[in-house]
């Protein structure tokens, strides 16, 4: 549809909305970003915590200092290997817990 042809605010509006939608695919790449950064902000509490720093962090689970970086920013996609290691490595266990899409989602936390 091209601008010349809304033709009224509801038309502007559905035209405007749209721009915004995602495809599946984006919405599962969302989430999966998202499911990440919840871990990792879990995970800069317990660094903060103990008076870590990053660099600290990724000595003990043998990562780089960059791939810690890169994993805190959301450049890459953290993998339940590094999660087990960082929870051996600050002594911490993540609980997941399932809910159905009407329930809120979250992620337990035990230190």
């Amino acid at each position: 549809m091209s601008i010349m042809n809304l033709n009224s605010t509801d038309d502007i509006r559905r035209e405007f909305q749209k721009l915004f939608e995602k495809s599946p695919d984006q919405q599962i790449e969302h989430r999966a970003q998202m499911l990440s950064l919840i871990f990792l902000g879990k995970v800069d509490e317990a660094l903060e915590q103990k008076g870590w720093t990053k660099k600290r962090l990724a000595d003990e689970i043998g990562v780089s200092a960059s791939y810690l970086t890169q994993l805190f920013r959301g450049d890459r996609m953290l993998n339940f290997k590094t999660i087990a290691k960082m929870e051996q490595a600050l002594e911490l266990r993540f609980e997941i817990k399932e809910f159905n899409n009407r329930d809120e989602l979250t992620t337990d936390f035990h230190g």
